[in-house]
């Protein structure tokens, strides 16, 4: 999945919104906070992605590196995960020294217990 402009969350009000009205999770790494959209017609709709660094994490090298990672993450696994959600991905400052991989499976485990990736259907 290319993250284009359409996936990613860019206006304080919706990060506000996700928050206070959305669901969390929490992993040895990531928050995951999830609201489904409003509309009628959502689940057509891709969902669309924020991701918050704050200062507690380090300095700006640090917080630039953990924004990559996750945007790549995302890119990879992205096109997995259902449609018509806003997703807000918080770093913990435990993220700061954990590697990709260790990342990728806090990641995958979050979507699972978040009930953000589709039903796989049963073996034949």
């Amino acid at each position: 999945m290319q993250l284009k402009r359409c996936h990613t969350m860019k206006r304080a009000s919706e990060f506000a919104m996700v928050r206070t009205q959305g669901s969390s999770r929490a992993g040895r790494f990531l928050i995951f906070s999830t609201l489904p959209y409003p509309e009628e017609n959502a689940a057509e709709r891709a969902s669309r992605f924020g991701i918050i660094t704050t200062r507690r994490l380090g300095h700006a090298v640090v917080r630039n590196l953990l924004r990559r990672r996750i945007r790549e993450i995302l890119r990879a696994h992205g096109d997995t995960l259902s449609q018509g959600r806003y997703v807000v991905i918080i770093p913990r400052h435990t993220a700061a020294t954990a590697t990709y991989s260790e990342l990728e499976q806090d990641f995958l485990r979050l979507l699972k217990r978040a009930h953000l990736l589709p039903p796989t259907p049963p073996p034949c």
